[in-house]
């Protein structure tokens, strides 16, 4: 499962795209993990102030179910303008899906990331993010909207690996 590293998401955030709509959703997706299905069907109206916290309320077209998840100042960010649009106008207006990943190849290729990643890096990348800073995987698995935290601990591997990757490193410096 391809995923970002942080470096690798402020190296793509540099990046001029002529297709900003799909810069935009991407990054959005890395910061709320959202599946592209879900952010091609989110309205304006789905988007709201809770207090000082914004969320999103959604039926998630996978699973057919609702869900209201927490969007970060980060995810914020990466939404586009909003205009004059209505409640009933989506967020994100963007093209065929193997437009959007020909673009994300190229964005990559730019940013010096040698990774073939596609929307659902996307969402990859903000589950190993929550977990690589410390939110546990109850927490990531309700965030992803998985309806089981088993499907989540696909992602607990990612971050086994990294940490060996990372305690590995101490050999290297004793050769």
């Amino acid at each position: 499962r391809e995923y970002l590293t942080i470096d690798e998401i402020k190296r793509l955030i540099k990046v001029e795209n002529d297709r900003n709509q799909i810069k935009m959703a991407f990054l959005f997706g890395c910061f709320c993990g959202l599946r592209i299905s879900d952010i091609r069907a989110l309205k304006w109206g789905d988007i709201y102030k809770d207090g000082k916290q914004y969320r999103a309320r959604i039926i998630m077209q996978k699973t057919a179910t609702p869900i209201s998840i927490s969007l970060s100042s980060k995810a914020m960010e990466w939404l586009p303008n909003r205009g004059d649009a209505s409640d009933e106008d989506n967020v994100f207006k963007l093209p065929y899906l193997s437009t959007i990943d020909s673009s994300l190849k190229r964005m990559a290729l730019k940013a010096g990331i040698a990774k073939s990643i596609s929307f659902h890096t996307s969402r990859h990348t903000f589950a190993t993010l929550m977990l690589t800073l410390g939110v546990d995987i109850y927490t990531t698995s309700k965030l992803l909207g998985h309806k089981d935290v088993v499907t989540t601990e696909i992602y607990g591997a990612i971050i086994d690996q990294r940490k060996d990757e990372a305690v590995n490193k101490i050999n290297k410096a004793f050769k």
